[in-house]
């Protein structure tokens, strides 16, 4: 299984613009000759395995392997020979018929691994500034709906966490579940007292397997990295992954995250009234299940059931970036996945937030230099949109024809993705109808670009930027005469310490919830 973790995360990275294996010398357009060191000789090594940093390694490894349940340990060997038999047949008929792609067959393998190695299909898919862009198209697959638990293992895991007989918390649960994901799965329920709820239940044997599966590929990454075979970048992100997902499972830091945003909601008093978040109930959530508030919308997207609810959609769309920018500004994290189906305007004419599972949170100076960027974007300033990116960055400084080339090859980039608007225009102006992969590439593109100039960006470049570009396109398809620069409805255009209320009003109408 190490030799099929290495090679699983050699295939997928070692094509990266950003992390790459030891490897004698590269050369790139546009980029400068990077020297990287030769693999070490067996007397290094053998050095390196004796050494002060080894030792601590192994006692690291050591506390990781004896929390692992040696059942789930055997098991997942039993999963790995079973999903090496099936994606080696099916690489042997790709064979026969010349058409053999390894970014389908990493993602056939994922798939056939199970919860974990889809999880980091989902990473792969959601970093493209990390991973090549036939990675990140490829790994898109992976965020289609999966097939859920049957209703036989849900009520008893219901149960278990909660202590007592599904009756005596709800009065009912829908079986079929409203949406099925790799990790868990969403019923909706009513409770004993009356509220209407969704029920977030994680499927069974996901804790385990995927505490199992992330230790062993930060083991591997640590073990390379130690008798440098590959960099200190790959285990890097092996770790962001780890703490990513083992975030993603922890139900009960789900439920706290929620409850925060509220509270940064309530301390934000222009969005008082006009944004929420879910009420988590506390008596009916546990390690595995959470139990929330079910909240009746559209997504934000769907301009016109957007209408039915907000008379003028502008104002939706005003609410959820102020709403936005103000965490990304004065929050501890940002939500960091505002796609259509987490962004929702409600019966009541509300904007709420919802799931997450994904955050990300970045210093005050580049969270000032996102702003620069969400400012200059859509005016189509490229040299404003370039220096907000050397911000952002991690970068020596730039000499004013290198900041001109960078602004003329980012211009060239955004330039392709006029079709993302058109293609969702053409779409009946539904963002959802935009390509994720196109958004992906989008990302990976400037990326790109970026590193030709020496600038390097942390995962949570991809994260941020990405929400910028989907608030981009909701600007195009609800207000496409919003002065992003100048409207002063926009809490970015306004001085510190200015707060105008009265700058969007929204008056909540009680409507009955939509069938």
């Amino acid at each position: 299984m190490v030799c099929l973790t290495r090679g699983v995360l050699a295939c997928a990275l070692a094509t990266s613009p950003s992390i790459r294996l030891n490897s004698p010398r590269i050369n790139s357009p546009r980029m400068q000759t990077v020297d990287l060191p030769p693999l070490p000789s067996p007397f290094e090594t053998l050095k390196r395995l004796t050494s002060a940093e080894a030792r601590e390694l192994n006692k690291e490894l050591l506390e990781l392997a004896l929390a692992q349940d040696p059942q789930v340990v055997f098991k997942r060997s039993l999963d790995l020979a079973r999903a090496v038999r099936t994606v080696g047949g099916e690489a042997a008929a790709s064979a026969v018929s010349n058409n053999v792609s390894t970014p389908v067959l990493l993602r056939r393998l994922c798939e056939e691994l199970g919860a974990t190695y889809v999880k980091l299909g989902q990473f792969i898919a959601s970093s493209p500034t990390l991973f090549p862009p036939e990675y990140v198209a490829e790994f898109q697959k992976t965020l289609d709906q999966t097939p859920p638990m049957p209703w036989s293992q849900v009520k008893p895991l219901i149960e278990g966490e909660l202590g007592k007989p599904l009756n005596k918390v709800y009065k009912s649960v829908e079986q079929k579940p409203l949406a099925a994901a790799s990790i868990a799965q969403v019923h909706a329920a009513t409770l004993l007292t009356g509220e209407d709820v969704v029920i977030k239940v994680q499927k069974a044997g996901v804790q385990g397997s995927l505490r199992a599966d992330l230790d062993l590929l930060y083991a591997n990454a640590r073990v390379l990295q130690l008798i440098g075979v590959t960099t200190s970048e790959l285990s890097e992100v092996v770790s962001t992954l780890r703490g990513a997902i083992l975030e993603e499972i922890d139900f009960e830091l789900e439920a706290t995250r929620t409850e925060q945003f509220a509270t940064f909601l309530e301390r934000t008093p222009e969005l008082v009234g006009l944004v929420t978040v879910p009420k988590v109930y506390r008596q009916a959530s546990a390690t595995r299940v959470l139990t929330l508030e079910r909240l009746y919308g559209v997504p934000l997207a769907d301009l016109e059931s957007v209408r039915q609810y907000a008379p003028q959609p502008e104002l939706a769309l005003i609410v959820a970036l102020n709403t936005w920018v103000s965490s990304v500004l004065t929050n501890e994290w940002f939500h960091a996945d505002v796609h259509a189906g987490n962004l929702l305007v409600l019966t009541d004419g509300r904007v709420a937030f919802i799931d997450f599972g994904i955050v990300g949170n970045i210093p005050r100076k580049t969270a000032d230099a996102m702003l620069d960027f969400v400012r200059a974007f859509p005016q189509g300033d490229m040299n404003g949109v370039g220096l907000a990116l050397e911000q952002m960055g991690f970068t020596k400084e730039l000499s004013p024809q290198q900041s001109a080339d960078f602004a003329r090859d980012l211009g060239e980039v955004f330039s392709s993705m006029d079709s993302m608007v058109e293609s969702a225009a053409s779409a009946g102006g539904v963002v959802s109808a935009v390509d994720e992969t196109q958004l992906n590439r989008a990302v990976a593109a400037v990326g790109k670009v970026a590193d030709g100039y020496g600038i390097r960006f942390p995962r949570e470049f991809a994260l941020l930027i990405k929400q910028v570009l989907y608030f981009d396109r909701y600007t195009t398809l609800l207000a496409p005469g919003l002065d992003v620069m100048n409207d002063e409805r926009l809490s970015m255009n306004r001085r510190e310490g200015d707060v105008d209320v009265e700058a969007v009003v929204v008056t909540p109408e009680v409507l009955p919830p939509a069938d």
